[in-house]
């Protein structure tokens, strides 16, 4: 699957524009997890824990990305957006990872 932030592929011919499609990932800290990397991010301006689950989220939501443009038949994604943020559910916080793209066919 070729992917891509930009809205063209550089030497492809998209033949057909098959949609937008969209991607989430929610997930929470264990317990103690937040605490932890509260008081290392103090000490060390940095928090190792949270920048994994970031980079896991952000990957994941990809990846669920590429599965729902392959669903459609596409094989390639155009203007990909991947974006991760904090959240809070029921007082319980949250990592939201979504992806989105436009699935479309290149020859």
């Amino acid at each position: 699957m070729l992917v891509t932030t930009t809205p063209i592929l550089e030497g492809k011919k998209i033949i057909e524009y098959k949609g937008p499609v969209f991607a989430q990932v929610v997930r929470g800290f264990a317990i103690g997890q937040g605490f932890l990397d509260g008081l290392r991010a103090v000490v060390a301006d940095r928090s190792k824990g949270h920048e994994e689950l970031i980079s896991q989220i952000r990957t994941e939501a990809l990846n669920e990305l590429e599965q729902k443009a392959r669903d459609t038949g596409a094989n390639a994604l155009v203007g990909v957006v991947v974006d991760v943020e904090a959240v809070s559910l029921r007082e319980r916080p949250m990592i939201l990872g979504k992806a989105s793209g436009t699935a479309v066919t290149v020859e």
